[in-house]
């Protein structure tokens, strides 16, 4: 594993670690440049390479400037071969290049980037940025040919900082993988899956996130699939695990990712038991391999968005699926069910079936893979490349449906029937808490009581079915907030963890930093009370107080929620 000095300070070195070097025909004077001579080295400079300089020398401190891609290459065979270099290429308009200044430097514009990406040992050190007029019309092409990012030519410092977001990334990743394998960042993913593996799954999704790489996934072929490895668990621990799934009070805090995984089996395996759903289901071994590649899809290193939290919602959706009476009663719980009253003939759990309780199963176990934690806010400041393929709108919850409906399309195909597909679709990304009054408004148009709940208008009926769905999902994903006290804690101060984490990369990356509590209100608890009291009135309580009149038969969370608040409230007065 990764020490902690080590990846902590990987930023602030980052400087000193790569090479940066500024190629555009208009530098008069090639010059090594460092802040205490930028101003008389640039003296003479055209005024877009003088402001350019002083743009990048700002974020790395040090840059060499060239008139021409050869005059560079020729530069770095001077220098440590190991050396990893930026690149930033002023690119000519690709419609009207200049006929004799292609004749000066074959390797002008795209030229230079299809000769890195012939040579491997250069494609390896040296990381080109392109320089253009229209970042998004040149994005995919300059992209295809092996630019880590395209950015204006008139560079500005918060978009050479995004450059230096994913070489920072870039360097946590070959360090954890250089060490131990681990996948992305650091750390062990800590399951039984062949390390190698792990790494290659992994770095097929996140290729997309950071690198505007399309690299396969799955991987194309069967060999090359992650080998599943039998859970051992003893038969005492194994009939526990069985006797909890149901249970409000999951103690999802307590339970190794081992017995989670057998958790998430098991609760497939009882809405398997449902003979309309016999046509969509897996053999025992192909459930397990599914659960297995979603489990080293979710980063351990992640506080809070990692596989405990998906098995989580994953266990409180299972809650209210047979509370609803959607899924067959679940005997093998040692406390009461809340399945004791009838389905009330005017819930909206009605206008549910067994496939779309499988899908909602499936939707909770893939709604945040590869989540990197941190918000979309933060990719968005960033300027990561995937804010921009998502035009900065639920980022990563339409990463999560592209990642997750390649994991499908592979483990488990026949949920990519259209009607599944656009349920799971439509409910993952109703978890962007951005949208939330909007589904909150959406909600209020359904009728709260009587028999005009159920409609029989059928375009109706599947918009309320989708929306009640999303809704779901919605609740089982903030739902540690309705559960019991010390389990509702446990998930409050993992949070916290994380936005930490995330606040310390925004600072070391001059990104305005969130806001974070005072040590003594840490100490104290106030400052997790007053999170938690914050979330719960202003999203919480709303959501399940909406959703408790369409469908009555989860009247028991709002009850939690109370309880949970009264506690908070004392902890602040």
């Amino acid at each position: 594993m990764v020490g902690s000095s080590a990846v902590n300070s990987s930023l602030s070195d980052m400087p000193a670690v790569y090479h940066v070097c500024y190629i555009d025909y208009r530098v008069r004077s090639p010059a090594t440049l460092t802040a205490s001579v930028l101003a008389s080295a640039i003296d003479r400079e055209h005024s877009l390479v003088a402001h350019n300089l002083r743009q990048i020398v700002s974020v790395f401190k040090r840059a060499t400037s060239h008139s021409s891609a050869a005059a560079c290459l020729e530069h770095l065979a001077t220098i440590d071969p190991a050396t990893q270099v930026v690149l930033f290429i002023d690119m000519p308009p690709r419609e009207a290049e200049d006929p004799s200044q292609v004749a000066q430097d074959s390797l002008r514009g795209p030229r230079v980037l299809e000769r890195i990406q012939k040579n491997s040992s250069l494609a390896n050190r040296l990381f080109p940025v392109a320089l253009v007029d229209d970042e998004e019309a040149e994005m995919e092409f300059y992209v295809e040919l092996g630019a880590i990012d395209v950015i204006h030519r008139h560079m500005q410092e918060t978009r050479i900082r995004g450059v230096l977001v994913q070489l920072y990334r870039d360097t946590r990743r070959r360090l954890a993988s250089d060490a131990s394998k681990a996948g992305w960042i650091s750390g062990s993913v800590g399951t039984s899956i062949p390390a190698y593996d792990e790494e290659q799954l992994i770095e097929s999704l996140f290729n997309v996130m950071f690198f505007d790489k399309t690299a396969p996934f799955p991987p194309a072929a069967a060999s090359d699939e992650p080998a599943v490895t039998p859970v051992l668990i003893t038969h005492e621990r194994d009939a526990y695990l069985q006797s909890i799934i149901a249970d409000w009070d999951f103690p999802v805090d307590k339970l190794t990712d081992n017995e989670l995984t057998q958790c998430a089996y098991y609760i497939f395996q009882h809405s398997f038991t449902m003979p309309e759903v016999q046509h969509l289901i897996l053999s025992p071994d192909g459930l397990r391999h599914f659960i297995s590649v979603l489990r080293v899809s979710y980063q351990t290193t992640n506080p809070y968005h990692n596989f405990r939290h998906v098995v989580d919602v994953l266990q409180a959706t299972f809650s209210f699926l047979l509370a609803m009476q959607v899924l067959p009663p679940y005997t093998k719980s040692t406390q009461p069910q809340q399945q004791e009253s009838i389905q009330s003939e005017s819930s909206l759990s009605r206008i549910l079936d067994p496939v779309d309780a499988l899908a909602l199963l499936v939707t909770a176990m893939g709604h945040d893979v590869g989540h990197p934690g941190v918000t979309n806010a933060f990719l968005i400041a960033s300027r990561s490349p995937l804010a921009r393929i998502y035009s900065e709108r639920s980022v990563l919850e339409s990463f999560h449906c592209a990642a997750f409906c390649q994991i499908l399309a592979r483990y488990w195909p026949l949920m990519m029937e259209k009607n599944i597909k656009e349920l799971i679709v439509d409910a993952v990304l109703s978890t962007d808490m951005a949208l939330h009054f909007d589904y909150m408004q959406k909600f209020d148009s359904i009728p709260a009581q009587g028999d005009a709940v159920v409609t029989n208008d059928e375009m109706e009926k599947v918009r309320r079915k989708r929306l009640l769905c999303s809704m779901l999902i919605k609740c089982a994903d903030i739902s540690n907030v309705a559960r019991r006290l010390d389990i509702s804690k446990y998930w409050g101060t993992a949070l916290g963890k994380e936005f930490e984490k995330m606040s310390d990369l925004e600072e070391r990356l001059g990104l305005r930093s969130s806001a974070l509590p005072t040590k003594d209100d840490k100490e104290s608890g106030v400052a997790l009370a007053k999170s938690q009291l914050f979330f719960i009135t202003t999203f919480a309580g709303p959501l399940f107080d909406a959703v408790q009149h369409v469908v009555p038969e989860l009247q028991y969370i709002a009850t939690n929620i109370a309880t949970n608040v009264e506690m908070w409230s004392s902890v602040v007065r």
